[in-house]
This record gives C-alpha cells, sequence and structure tokens, in this order.
C-alpha cells in the first residue's frame, strides 16, 4: 500500500468526520466543534510535548475546546477540518507503514490481508488511545469511557448491557470497569492502549474484509 496516498484517503475521511460533528453541534444547538480527540496521533504527540515543556497554562483555551468542544464559527470549523486532516493523514500513514511491514515479514506465506491491516489499525489505535489516556491523566480531562468514539468493543459491552443485567463480580463487569476506567495511573494508560489495539483489530480487519469482498464482487 502507498503510505502517502492512504494517508491522503484518511485524513480526508477523518476532516469528514470533524465535519459531521460539526453539523451534529449545529443541529444539537451544543458549542462543539472538536470533542473526537481519538484517533488523533499527531494532537496527542503535540499535546504531551508541550506539556514537557511546561506550556499547558499557556494551552488553557485549545485544552478547553479540546475536552469540550469549541463555538462552532467559520474560523474553528476551518480549524477543525485541518486539525482532522492532519491527524487522519498522520494515522493512516503509520498504519500503511505497519501494514507494509507486515506484507513483508508474512510474504510468500498465506497470511490474509484483512488481519495484517486488522493488526495494522490496532498498533496505531493503541498507540492513539495511549496517547488519549496519557493526555487525560497530564491535563485532568474529564473523560470516564470510549462514548464519545464508535468503537467495535464498547458497541458490544453497550448491547450485552441493554439486553441482560451483568452481575457486578463477573469476569465480563470487570472487563467493563477496564474498558471505561478513568486514566489515574501509567497502568491505566497501558490498558486503554491494549482496548484501543484490540479496538482497532477488529474495526480494520472487519472493514478491510468488506472492503476487498466488495471489490472482488465489484471487479469484472
Amino acid at each position: 500500500m502507498n503510505a502517502i496516498k492512504f494517508g491522503l484517503y484518511t485524513g480526508i475521511l477523518w476532516a469528514g468526520a470533524s465535519l459531521l460533528l460539526i453539523e451534529l453541534s449545529i443541529l444539537n444547538g451544543v458549542p462543539t466543534a472538536w470533542v473526537e480527540l481519538d484517533f488523533r496521533f499527531f494532537t496527542g504527540i503535540v499535546l504531551i510535548i508541550l506539556h514537557s515543556f511546561d506550556m499547558e497554562a499557556y494551552l488553557s483555551t485549545i485544552i478547553s475546546y479540546s475536552q469540550f468542544g469549541m463555538p462552532v464559527n467559520a474560523l474553528n470549523t476551518i480549524i477543525a477540518l485541518i486539525t482532522g486532516f492532519i491527524d487522519g493523514y498522520v494515522s493512516g500513514f503509520f498504519i500503511t507503514i505497519f501494514y507494509n511491514m507486515f506484507s513483508i515479514i508474512f510474504e510468500g506465506k498465506r497470511f490474509p490481508a484483512a488481519l495484517k491491516f486488522g493488526i495494522a489499525t490496532g498498533i496505531v489505535l493503541g498507540i492513539c488511545s495511549g496517547l488519549l489516556a496519557l493526555i487525560s491523566m497530564l491535563y485532568n480531562f474529564e473523560i470516564t469511557s470510549f462514548d464519545f468514539a464508535i468503537r467495535p468493543v464498547f458497541l458490544a459491552f453497550s448491547t450485552v448491557s441493554n439486553i441482560t443485567q451483568i452481575p457486578g463480580d463477573s469476569l465480563l463487569s470487570s472487563a467493563m470497569e477496564s474498558y471505561l476506567l478513568f486514566p489515574h495511573s501509567y497502568g491505566d494508560v497501558m490498558e486503554w492502549a491494549l482496548w484501543g489495539l484490540v479496538d482497532g483489530f477488529i474495526g480494520g480487519a472487519i472493514l478491510s474484509f468488506l472492503f476487498l469482498k466488495t471489490k472482488g464482487l465489484l471487479r469484472p
């Protein structure tokens, strides 16, 4: 896969997702132009670097916008689209790098492309989730779960919770608590990163499988 081309695709997709969030904000009448912090590879690294230089005092407005959203206006919309594109591009670029690396490692072996793409996406989303958790801890974000993102594991947990009552002392209940845990320590950051890896792998593998199947059906 071409890293630059796929990065452009994911950048455009993530900019579109940012635009969708803005439209939903307008419809709901809330000041939310940039709340989706997940999958933001570049933004996560930048915020951590700035924190390491003790610059968080100068970032209070940006942090507030990152956490609660920005007032919807032309300038903030442009900022949301630009940052969405950059973050999507960087994430897509690294997904391709990992995918190509696995393609080289498993060259000549019957290793499904969907699984390679799932693993690559899982690694990137795991990194992004770890960055998000670390930022949440360092900047004291009020994020208590992954309900701000469309994640396969979260959707599965939500579905099970809506169907049946989960015993408080069960293994499933413990897994849900781990998934929804607010990061108070570096151990919690690692847990969020691992859950991101699982979500990324499942989501990436499914999307890749569906894409390849659709492409095969449409091919003459």
